[in-house]
C-alpha cells in the first residue's frame, strides 16, 4: 500500500510539473509598444472566438475603436448584421495601459473591467490580434474585409505560439 501510495503522489506531481510547465510557454504577451493614434480606425472582423454576446451575429462583424475625451481612453462601438438585415451593436469604454504597451481595459458595465490585449499587429497597422490574457477570447481583425490566405496563416500562427488554439476560430463572413 505504501508503494502505491508513493506511486499514486509521483504520477500526480509530474502531471501537475507537466500542467504548469505548459501553461507558462504558452503564457499570453502583449505587444510591446502600441500607438494609440495609430490604432484608431474601424476594422474588420475576420475571425473570432465563438463568444455568447456576439452569437446572433451572422456576419459584417466591425469594429470602429475611437479616442476617448481623457488621456489614453477610448471608445468601441461593435457591429454586426443579425437576422433580417437589421444591425447588432454594443458600446465599451477603456483605457490603454499607461506602460505603453498593447494591454487595454474595457468595461460595459461600470465598474466591471475586462483585460484585453493586441497579442499582434501589423506594423503599418492594417491587421490585429487581440485576446484575453486566460485565453478565453480571441478576435483577428483587419482595416479590410479580407486577409490574403498567408498573412491569415501568419496571424493565426502567433496566435497559436500564444496558446491560443487556431482551430476554435469562427470566420465571419463579410458582404
Amino acid at each position: 500500500m505504501p508503494n502505491q501510495l508513493l506511486r499514486s503522489t509521483t504520477i500526480l506531481l509530474v502531471c501537475l510539473v507537466s500542467t504548469s510547465s505548459r501553461a507558462a510557454a504558452q503564457s499570453a504577451t502583449a505587444v510591446p509598444k502600441l500607438d494609440p493614434d495609430r490604432l484608431i480606425a474601424t476594422y474588420y472582423e475576420i475571425a473570432r472566438y465563438p463568444i455568447r454576446r456576439e452569437k446572433p451575429c451572422l456576419g459584417n462583424g466591425m469594429v470602429l475603436y475611437a479616442l476617448g475625451d481623457k488621456k489614453n481612453s477610448l471608445q468601441i462601438v461593435t457591429t454586426c448584421l443579425v437576422k433580417d438585415d437589421n444591425s447588432g451593436w454594443w458600446n465599451s469604454a477603456g483605457k490603454f495601459d499607461k506602460s505603453g504597451d498593447g494591454k487595454i481595459k474595457l468595461s460595459w458595465i461600470w465598474p466591471f473591467t475586462h483585460k484585453y490585449w493586441v497579442l499582434g499587429l501589423a506594423p503599418d497597422y492594417t491587421w490585429a490580434l487581440v485576446g484575453t490574457p486566460n485565453h478565453k477570447s480571441l478576435w483577428i481583425l483587419s482595416r479590410t474585409n479580407t486577409l490574403p490566405p498567408g498573412v491569415l496563416a501568419e496571424i493565426e500562427s502567433k496566435a497559436a505560439a500564444q496558446g491560443f488554439n487556431p482551430a476554435k476560430l469562427i470566420k465571419i463572413p463579410q458582404h
